[in-house]
């Protein structure tokens, strides 16, 4: 099989994925599962690798566009975790599921939201595949030895608190002052 364009293997996968649930042959739950491994590059340059990120501690990646109200909407409550978390080891990756026409407006919206963590955008759909993302925002929460701990589709006012527990759980206790 020949090299594909990405808008070519996106249908594809669309066409798999609709069939599939047409057939009710869900995707299988990625949770207490190893998490698939990735090398993305940031819309900054940077090379975003999943065991270099798990060396640092837990990892959180949020499946968003910039079209997807709720997506758009959770930004906030992510990035005020990933501040509040980032020194203790957490990251908190956005991976783009905006389609060829919206790429340039990746990196002005995230500007726009005050994102401070790493943003990738996922060009072919790969990522989506890998990490079974059926709807958005999808939130993946993946432990510091690779363990997927939880998968959460959707997203509601207010429910950033059970992630946040989830994270606290897997965190060093915070360094206590100096005296």
């Amino acid at each position: 099989m020949g090299a594909r364009s990405p808008r070519v293997l996106i249908i594809l996968a669309t066409l798999a994925l609709t069939a599939a649930l047409t057939l009710g042959a869900a995707p299988l739950s990625l949770e207490r599962r190893i998490a698939p491994p990735f090398s993305l590059r940031g819309v900054t340059g940077e090379t975003l690798r999943l065991d270099r990120l798990l060396a640092k501690g837990p990892v959180v990646l949020d499946f968003w566009a910039t079209w997807c109200h709720p997506c758009v909407e959770e930004i906030p409550e992510l990035d005020a975790l990933y501040r509040r978390y980032a020194a203790r080891g957490l990251t908190v990756v956005g991976v783009s599921a905006d389609g060829p026409r919206n790429y340039a407006k990746v990196r002005p919206a995230a500007s726009r939201l005050g994102m401070t963590y790493p943003i990738a955008i996922d060009e072919d759909g790969r990522m989506q595949q890998l990490y079974q993302v059926r709807a958005l925002p999808t939130t993946v929460l993946i432990d510091t030895s690779g363990v997927v701990i939880r998968v959460r589709e959707g997203w509601h006012p207010g429910e950033t608190r059970d992630l946040e527990a989830a994270i606290a759980k897997l965190l060093p206790a915070p360094e206590a002052p100096a005296r």
